[in-house]
């Protein structure tokens, strides 16, 4: 069974929530990842990618324009690639050009996190950098979720996922999510705390 990191789970588990119906943009995604299959909705996804590995539909530099008419799907996702994109405010205004009046974009993208290659590794995003955008390229927020517990999630993040097996793994995530879950029941200076030091964020931008 695919043990997933507590980042990667909770991002997993916010799609699983989002109904979306109509033709979906997905913005440096693949063929061969089963979040497709956690959106709700009559849907169907056009994955852009330079990478061949992913099988992408269409062979797209994300950080040139798409090549595709305004307005011609209904929603767009980009999970966990804008970190990975040097330009990543033009990959946000080409989806919002792509969807529809009304149409949403679904982004998750790491916060404390490693800096990992693919090919490249640029940037972190705040809250704040999201509303700048949105407001910056005329698009609103409808939601903006902060991932992960607090410090011991955080710990797991960093050093749990390279213990050996999957059941290892899994313990010590279950383990730090327990722990932190408790003290933020608890300690109201904990929650404080954890606020400051999210995994990543959930957003949705509504065009």
């Amino acid at each position: 069974m695919k043990s997933y990191s507590i980042i990667r789970g909770e991002e997993y588990k916010k799609l699983s929530q989002l109904e979306l119906d109509g033709n979906i943009l997905d913005v440096g995604g693949s063929k061969h990842s089963k979040y497709h299959q956690l959106i709700k909705g009559k849907n169907k996804f056009t994955v852009i990618n330079l990478d061949k590995n992913c099988e992408p539909d269409f062979f797209v530099n994300i950080e040139k324009k798409f090549p595709f008419k305004d307005g011609q799907f209904d929603h767009a996702i980009c999970l966990n690639v804008l970190e990975h994109v040097y330009e990543f405010e033009h990959v946000i205004s080409e989806q919002l050009r792509c969807i529809k009046p009304n149409g949403s974009i679904v982004i998750a993208t790491p916060f404390m996190y490693h800096i990992h290659g693919s090919p490249d590794d640029y940037m972190r995003y705040t809250a704040s950098a999201y509303r700048r955008v949105a407001e910056k390229l005329n698009c609103t927020i409808s939601r903006i979720d902060p991932i992960g517990y607090g410090f011991f999630s955080l710990g797991s993040q960093c050093t749990g996922e390279a213990l050996p097996t999957n059941i290892l793994r899994t313990v010590v995530r279950s383990t730090a999510i327990f722990l932190d879950k408790s003290l933020n029941k608890i300690s109201k200076k904990y929650r404080k705390l954890t606020n400051r030091i999210p995994l990543g964020y959930f957003v949705v931008l509504q065009k």
